[in-house]
C-alpha cells in the first residue's frame, strides 16, 4: 500500500517599519520634536517546506507568500 503522506514543517512572521530613530538638535531650553506620518506599515510573511514520505522522486516544495 502506498502513503501519500507529506511531512510539512511551517512558519510565520509579521514585520513592522517604525519610523527611523534621528538625531535633531533645537534651541538651548527646548525640547526637539520629530514629526512623522502614522502610517504604520506591516509585512506579513509566511512559508512552508514539505517533503513526500514515499515518492523522493517528487522532491521536497517550498511555498513562501508575503
Amino acid at each position: 500500500m502506498k502513503k501519500r503522506a507529506w511531512t510539512v514543517f511551517f512558519d510565520a512572521s509579521g514585520v513592522s517599519l517604525p519610523p527611523q530613530a534621528r538625531r535633531t538638535y533645537a534651541p538651548r531650553g527646548r525640547t526637539p520634536t520629530l514629526r512623522h506620518r502614522l502610517n504604520w506599515k506591516r509585512a506579513s510573511m509566511a512559508a512552508a517546506l514539505g517533503y513526500h514520505a514515499a515518492d523522493a522522486g517528487r522532491g521536497p516544495r517550498l511555498f513562501l507568500r508575503l
